[in-house]
Formats: C-alpha cells, structure tokens, sequence
C-alpha cells in the first residue's frame, strides 16, 4: 500500500513540477547558446573591411548582447521558480493533504498514518533531489556556453583518464577519502529527512491550535529550531574541550579524528532527529487529529 501511495504522490506532484523543469533545461540551452554566440561576435577580426559591415555588425553585437542579458535573466527566474515552487508544492501536499479537507479522504483509506507520512516524506525527497539534479544540468549547460570550445569541455569532463587522475591523487592525499564521500552522502540524506521532518512535525504541533493554526506553525518551527541550536552548540563546545584532552595525536591525526567524529554524531544526530519529528507528527496524526 505505501507504493501505491507513494505511486499517488509522484503523480500529483510531477504535474506541477516537471513542466518548470523542462522550463528550466530549454532556458539554460537557449541562454547557453546566446552567451557562445556572444562570445563568437566579440572574437570577430573586421580587418579593415567596409565601414558599413563593421557598423552592421556592431549593430549585430549590441543585440545580441541585450538578448544574452534578457536570457540571462530569463534564466536566474526560472531557476528562482524551480527552487520556490518545489518548497510550496512539497510543504501543500503534505498540509492539504493531511491537515485540511483532502484529510478527510485521505484518513479512511485502508492505510496507517504512518504509511501516509512516510509516503509524503519518500516523494518530497526524492522530487528534492531531482530539482537539484536539474539546476546542476541547467549550470552544467550554461558552463559549456560561456567556454570558447564547448566540445572540448565536454570531452574532457567525461574522460576516463581525467578522472582516473584525479582519483589517483585523491587516492594519495586522502587515502580515506571513499569512506568520508560514503558517510557525507549518508549525512545529507539524513539530515535532509531531518530537516523535512521537523516541518512536518511543526505543522503537526500548530495544527493543534484552534487559530492561527499557520502562524503557530512558524511558531513551533522557530521554537524547534531554537532547542536543537541549543543542544547542538553545547555538543559542539563539550566535543571541542574533549578533543583537546587528546594530547598523544598529531595536528593532522587530531584534524582526521575531529572531522570523523564531527560527520559520525551528525548522522547519529540526525537520525535521532528523523525519528522523534516522525513519532511526533504520527502520534498528533493519530491521536490528536482534528480536521475543523
């Protein structure tokens, strides 16, 4: 059943959100294609040819130079959208969809409420990643326009002895490096779960209001916010005073054991974070729900 859900979620939310990511791609080409034909202009020799080309293709230039700044532009809102309109839509599909009137719905199917929120928090973060996935593509096109040789770049950004280079070098600088990618990738998702999380549970905790159900929202997010700075900055400080008791370690041993700890709690941390915003925003679904 969580698939199904999840199925539903998907669906819902790519009719919002895959046209502003086509939006994007077809924007960062065209951008991309008028900051190369910039480039071409400014690199053109007149060598002496008739005052009237060189007038004519002045005229040419400033054009395209105005049509590279609207593009520009056109471009830096797209991107704006893309960003704004995922944080609305996943934050309205999980409100409308459980704390307003589609609740009704949505609460006599045959499914637990955790299932519901899980299948939320599945399809937020995915459609998250992918919006980050298109903003690199649309950034990666956009570099490929502003190079003189745009074919080169690409042949070069997808070499296999490049990279092999490069993880060669990574291989003696840092020989831990795969296991520090592997805990960082672990790290962002589980804090960005999080981080989604604690909204869900702070529109969990203002939906227990009788008014203001929105503003007291805001209210419990800041106030969570707040208590996890708190407890955050104290770790930190008690960590600090820790690692400087270690006295037997070198600068570069002790930098490598404060980063492993630092990245290690995060992801404790973060988990420990995931489950409680989980446990409170199913207990107050379950047992405090009111739909009025």
């Amino acid at each position: 059943m969580l698939r199904k859900l999840c199925k539903y979620e998907f669906r819902s939310i790519s009719r919002t959100l895959i046209p502003i990511y086509i939006a994007v791609i077809a924007v960062s080409i065209i951008a991309a294609i008028s900051i190369a034909m910039n480039i071409d202009y400014a690199n053109i020799n007149y060598n002496g040819d008739s005052v009237q080309w060189a007038i004519e293709m002045n005229l040419q230039y400033k054009l395209q130079q105005m049509f590279t700044v609207v593009m520009s532009l056109a471009y830096f809102a797209v991107m704006v959208a893309l960003f704004v309109l995922t944080v609305v839509v996943i934050l309205q599909r999980f409100y409308k969809g459980l704390l307003c009137d589609e609740g009704y719905l949505m609460f006599t199917l045959p499914v637990k409420p955790w299932q519901l929120i899980t299948s939320k928090g599945i399809t937020a973060f995915v459609m998250s990643i992918l919006s980050g996935i298109v903003s690199c593509i649309s950034i990666f096109i956009m570099l490929l326009g502003s190079t003189k040789y745009p074919l080169q770049m690409l042949a070069e950004f997808f070499s296999f002895r490049n990279w092999s280079i490069i993880f060669t070098q990574l291989n003696n600088a840092v020989p831990m490096w795969g296991l520090y990618v592997l805990e960082f990738i672990i790290l962002v998702i589980v804090s960005s779960l999080a981080a989604l999380y604690q909204i869900y549970a702070s529109m969990a905790i203002g939906h227990l209001a009788k008014k203001n159900r929105i503003l007291m929202s805001v209210v419990a997010y800041i106030a969570i916010s707040m208590i996890l700075s708190f407890i955050g900055g104290f770790l930190g400080v008690s960590g600090i005073f820790l690692m400087e008791k270690v006295t037997y370690a070198s600068a570069m041993e002790l930098g490598e054991m404060f980063l492993q700890s630092l990245i290690i709690f995060s992801i404790i941390a973060s988990i420990i974070q995931l489950a409680a915003f989980f446990v409170i925003t199913e207990r107050i679904l379950s047992k405090k729900l009111n739909l009025e």
